[in-house]
């Protein structure tokens, strides 16, 4: 007879179908079909179940359900077409499975005998092997010898016990000399923490020294900005080093040209000035009034030594009162400005950089090269911040500096750090590229 055992099959607890690998079922040389037996070989049984139908050359129904644990990769033989007869076919199975009862018998002795046990290997060769029982009864013995070690072993773990003991009064010694360290190192690192909080208020204030500085120095240059508008071509000069400046009020009394008084009608001559020039004295207001002749009448613009001297500060006093609004007016746009943002930090070198503001908000980008090696998978890079941030409040944005490979790529930030943060990028296809972050917050 042939037998068919190609391949292997695949079997399902609780059902019929009966999958193949490597098999050609329907073959019509094979000869394949209903009623013939499905023969499966283990390691102590065999199985033997009948074929209803043959699906293909990889599926085939059994007559009755598998009840067996699911299995893959099992190797079979199908009995096709019979060279003998089928009283010869009976007694090869019968001895087929005498053969297999004449094995689990000898195993069967291998598990409850005494002794050695002898079993003929399906090659044919004769194994001897101790029983199960024997190799119960040896352990056994080893058991009562090992007993004396127990009590050695019990003798030396008393041993051990008191080691332990002191042991552990020393672990705990040790451990108060620790908390003491520790106390030491926490009230260490407070201070630290103390010292380098005042060095950043210092900085600070001396940050907004600086301010108020260059702010008072503005101010300063936008009075002297406003004072050079005042007309002084109508001021008196004196030649030399020395000159007159009028501060507030002009006092007449002091005026001097090369030594000598100078007179106008705010201060004129008294009698006793004049000499013995005639004079008639009145009195208007209570205040006396001398005069020659009838009266002397000046012009309204009174000059001395060709330059024109100032009778009249109206003008004056409008521009010092100009002067002292824009002053005040100066004054209100430095609270102000004091109330502003303004950048107290900055830095730039190609395509790094970055701005630190006084209320502590930062803004700072550069590029960074992402390799990706292989298609369809995510790649992290590790970005490190050109300024370290005081906190974890800030946002990533990612740009493409070219485009190509890159056009297909997909970026997104996570596991943001004070100085650094990690850029996962995927990419359908394997490239590398340069992309430009921008980091903003606090």
């Amino acid at each position: 007879m042939a037998w068919y055992k190609e391949g292997s099959i695949t079997l399902e607890q609780n059902s019929k179908k009966v999958i193949g690998s490597g098999t050609k079922w329907t073959n019509p040389l094979i000869g394949i079909c209903s009623g013939q037996m499905l023969i499966l070989k283990t390691q102590n049984t065999i199985e033997i179940y009948e074929i209803a139908s043959v699906q293909s050359d990889t599926e085939l129904t059994l007559a009755k359900q598998y009840d067996g644990e699911t299995k893959s990769g099992l190797d079979y033989e199908i009995p096709t077409v019979p060279k003998v007869s089928i009283e010869a076919l009976a007694l090869r199975i019968s001895e087929m499975l005498n053969y297999y009862q004449q094995q689990m018998e000898g195993w069967q002795t291998a598990l409850t005998g005494e002794g050695e046990v002898t079993v003929t290997a399906p090659d044919g060769g004769v194994v001897t092997i101790k029983s199960q029982y024997s190799i119960q009864k040896e352990l056994i013995q080893l058991v009562e010898q090992s007993k004396d070690f127990a009590s050695s072993a019990n003798k030396s773990s008393a041993t051990a016990t008191e080691a332990a003991s002191i042991a552990v009064t020393s672990s705990n010694e040790a451990n108060r000399y620790a908390d003491n360290a520790r106390d030491s190192a926490t009230e260490s690192s407070q201070s630290a923490t103390n010292s380098a909080t005042s060095a950043t208020e210092a900085k600070a204030s001396e940050t907004n020294a600086q301010s108020f500085a260059d702010e008072a120095k503005a101010s300063a240059d936008k009075a002297k900005e406003w004072a050079s508008t005042v007309d002084n071509s109508n001021f008196i000069q004196k030649n030399g080093n020395e000159k007159q400046c009028i501060n507030g009020q002009l006092d007449v009394n002091l005026l001097t040209e090369n030594g000598d008084r100078v007179y106008s009608p705010n201060n004129k001559p008294t009698p006793d000035i004049i000499g013995a020039l005639p004079s008639i004295r009145s009195v208007v207001n209570g205040v006396p009034t001398y005069s020659v002749g009838d009266h002397v009448e000046f012009e309204k613009t009174l000059t001395v030594g060709g330059k024109s001297v100032i009778t009249d500060l109206t003008d004056v006093d409008n521009k010092i009162e100009l002067i002292n609004t824009e002053l005040s007016n100066t004054r209100n746009q430095i609270n102000t400005l004091n109330n502003r943002i303004y950048v107290v930090e900055s830095y730039c070198d190609g395509y790094s950089w970055y701005r630190v503001y006084s209320d502590g908000f930062i803004v700072q980008s550069s590029t960074a090269l992402i390799g990706i090696p292989n298609a369809n998978v995510v790649c992290g890079t590790l970005i490190n911040l050109l300024k370290p941030m005081r906190t974890l409040h800030y946002g990533v944005s990612i740009d493409k500096l070219y485009s190509g490979a890159w056009g297909m790529n997909a970026f997104s930030s996570s596991e943001l750090y004070q100085s650094s943060f990690w850029l996962a990028a995927y990419s359908t296809i394997a490239c590398d590229g340069w992309i430009r972050w921008t980091v903003q917050g606090y």
